[in-house]
């Protein structure tokens, strides 16, 4: 009885033995959720649909919200470069950069 029982104490330490390689993976090792060429991609089309929007001239009467508008695509597309740059991961960079197109005022 006393083996059997020996055997059961160990049983969690066998049990978190046996997981210790699947926890010491980390996600990154898994090319599927390495793989950030599709936000690249996104963000290449973002920063061009940008840089075409700051090529319109702002005339008048809405000279002023256009001026301040193409401020903040200037800096979106700084931002942009700073974390690439920085080699920041581009899936968070082009969450990033969704959440500050959505604070741009709409088009017309």
């Amino acid at each position: 009885m006393s083996s059997v029982r020996a055997n059961l104490c160990r049983l969690p330490l066998l049990v978190l033995m046996g997981a210790m390689p699947a926890l010491a993976v980390p996600p990154a090792s898994d090319p599927a959720l390495a793989d950030t060429s599709g936000c690249t991609a996104l963000i290449n089309i973002v920063q061009e649909s940008l840089r075409g929007e700051l090529e319109v001239p702002c005339a008048e009467p809405n000279r002023e919200a256009c001026e301040a508008k193409n401020g903040q695509i200037r800096a979106m597309l700084e931002i942009v470069e700073q974390r690439r740059q920085r080699k920041a991961d581009e899936c968070e960079t082009l969450a990033q950069v969704n959440r500050l197109l959505r604070t741009l005022p709409p088009k017309g």
